[in-house]
């Protein structure tokens, strides 16, 4: 009687994310995060390219960020890092992956800049949730982000865990998740997963970027 309790409620289980499957497929939220995924890609590929032609040509790589390692404080980059995710990514956060492994502690730096990142992500969430306070500013925004907000709908805490894990906008959609007064609870708990995918970044970066600093 157990086995076929534990049976049923497998079946159950794999029927319920055979469903889930099938309904991300439909809305499109592969094709999204595959979007997503492959312009990280070219871009990346862009500034790898530029890297290496402004290495012979212009400039040394190496010293720039050697200098930056050196010269600048780290709670100066820190503070760059933080206002660049609050101003919606304006600075690639792998670049400030990259920079923490020429530091004396690169591990304690990155925990620095995946709890800064997590932090932006909260306060760009309060953001949202101002916005909606505004009816002019909530229409405009409302208007601007359209796209976002309809995605949002359709994927709720799975856009939030994607946004936090993937190259999707991650606080670009705090806003909006913000805006849609998403629960704080559930918020804290999926954009959390911003947190191991800078750790995970970094196992890609420290052994496929050797920037000889």
């Amino acid at each position: 009687m157990q086995q076929e309790e534990k049976e049923k409620k497998a079946r159950g289980f794999l029927r319920r994310w055979w469903l889930q499957y099938h309904y991300f497929r439909r809305t499109g939220f592969y094709t999204e995060v595959g979007k997503s995924m492959f312009n990280f890609l070219l871009i990346m590929a862009a500034i790898v390219g530029l890297v290496l032609i402004a290495e012979k040509t212009i400039i040394d790589i190496d010293e720039i960020f050697n200098y930056v390692v050196t010269h600048v404080p780290n709670w100066l980059v820190f503070l760059v890092a933080f206002g660049a995710e609050v101003l919606l990514g304006l600075i690639p956060s792998d670049l400030f992956i990259i920079w923490s492994e020429g530091l004396d502690y690169p591990w304690a730096a990155l925990s620095v800049l995946a709890v800064t990142s997590y932090l932006a992500g909260i306060l760009t969430f309060g953001f949202g949730k101002l916005i909606r306070k505004n009816k002019t500013v909530n229409n405009y925004f409302t208007t601007r982000f359209e796209k976002h907000i309809r995605n949002s709908k359709k994927w709720g805490s799975w856009l939030v865990a994607a946004a936090a894990l993937t190259p999707l906008p991650f606080t670009l959609i705090m806003v909006v998740v913000g805006m849609m007064n998403y629960p704080s609870k559930r918020m804290l708990l999926w954009s959390s997963l911003r947190i191991p995918r800078y750790f995970l970044m970094a196992l890609i970066y420290y052994h496929t970027v050797n920037l000889g600093i």
